[in-house]
């Protein structure tokens, strides 16, 4: 039976709804804006502290400062904060290097390494159509001086760092030494090399010493090279690989892993904080096989996109990992460049595995092999230093069982 209400009752329960409707939409709002408020506050305190510590310094330093350096370093003390380390502040200079890095352009094409005991830069690597090749320097040539300034152990670090990155196209004056001569040869600037390949009968060697714009061609290539001479197997030494983006990381274990992956879905993802997808990242090229088998040689160092090809190889087992845990650090920075011409590089989301799997927050891959290195042991640079190297033998020996 149906019932009727009269007209008054109607009104009334209409007039409930609508006060129920704004109670519950004004408790929503009071929430968010007290949130508003808490974060807004924040921001306030964390200004007005900042401010009066300027006031003081103005007020009361004792000598002279530098306006933009005071800013300068209050933009790099604020991203130190964050504690992490794929966020930092870099000036207008340092984010142009940084550019010219990633893009893989700057060096000579030489590694060199300080030798406390002896006093020496000396040369460890000339990399293969190099400009510091073409001007015929050596591995175990001594670096003497640089454009006329002595090298010795307080500028050595940077030395080293002007001859692996630098001005592109700019010159640079070499002396050198070697078999007890003296020599001085002008290099061009404007070669990265971050991966070289050797050979011990039908096993390859692989070492990646970043990951930039142009890493994904260069491995190509030394793929090809090793190929070439019939191995059968292959060593990937990612141990103390810090430096590049998850992005090239990504395109390098493209050439390794299978295309489309069954249903096309990504190889790896990135994940912001609430949860939703960033970006993918997708294989799409004929993987490179190793009937032999592929390890991928991890340390505390391999870290951000080393960590990734390590996870994607081992994800798809098509590897196996030997050496102890990696860093943790797999996650997706962002540059953002501020008015000034300085910018910032920010973490923006955390990198996930095929299989799932994060490896943040110090939180890194367990190798399926723990190999720690012995105190005597050295980290190689090829498959000729073998004997120098317990971690790198752990991994031959594991392809020979």
């Amino acid at each position: 039976m149906n019932r009727k209400i009269s007209l008054g009752l109607a009104i009334a329960l209409i007039f409930i709804s609508i006060t129920a409707t704004f109670a519950i939409t004004m408790t929503v709002s009071q929430n968010i804006y007290n949130g508003l408020i808490s974060r807004l506050s924040n921001r306030f305190e964390l200004y007005d502290g900042i401010s009066a510590i300027d006031n003081y310094v103005r007020t009361n330093f004792y000598g002279d400062f530098d306006d933009d350096a005071l800013l300068s370093d209050s933009a790099s003390g604020y991203m130190k904060g964050l504690d992490d380390t794929g966020s930092f502040y870099m000036t207008a200079q340092e984010y142009i290097e940084y550019t010219r890095r990633m893009k893989g352009e700057g060096g000579i094409g030489i590694d060199a390494e300080y030798d406390t005991e002896k006093g020496k830069l000396i040369i460890t690597e000339v990399y293969s159509g190099s400009s510091a090749e073409n001007a015929e320097l050596k591995k175990d040539d001594v670096i003497t001086a640089v454009d006329g300034e002595a090298v010795n152990g307080t500028n050595a670090a940077a030395v080293i760092e002007s001859l692996r990155f630098g001005r592109r196209f700019e010159s640079v004056s070499l002396t050198f030494e070697r078999n007890g001569y003296t020599k001085t040869a002008t290099v061009m600037r404007g070669y990265t090399r971050t991966v070289t390949s050797s050979f011990a009968g039908d096993v390859g060697y692989v070492k990646i010493t970043g990951f930039y714009e142009n890493t994904a061609e260069q491995f190509s290539q030394e793929m090809d090279t090793l190929n070439a001479q019939g191995i059968t197997s292959l060593i990937i030494d990612v141990r103390g690989c810090r430096e590049g983006s998850v992005d090239y990381a990504s395109a390098v274990a493209d050439l390794l892993l299978p295309s489309g992956v069954e249903s096309a879905d990504a190889i790896a993802s990135a994940v912001k904080k609430d949860g939703s997808n960033y970006k993918n990242f997708t294989s799409d090229t004929k993987a490179i096989t190793f009937p032999g088998g592929i390890i991928v040689l991890v340390d505390g160092g391999t870290s951000g996109g080393a960590e990734l090809v390590a996870a994607q190889l081992k994800d798809f087992s098509r590897a196996k990992l030997v050496g102890v845990a990696t860093a943790g650090e797999m996650t997706l920075q962002e540059i953002y460049s501020l008015e000034d011409g300085s910018a910032i590089s920010l973490t923006v989301a955390k990198v996930v595995s095929y299989a799932g799997n994060t490896y943040c927050d110090g939180n890194g891959i367990e190798p399926d092999i723990l190999a720690e290195a012995d105190p005597t042991s050295v980290l190689a640079n090829s498959i000729e230093e073998l004997e120098k190297d317990t971690q790198l033998q752990a991994a031959y020996a594991t392809l020979m069982q």
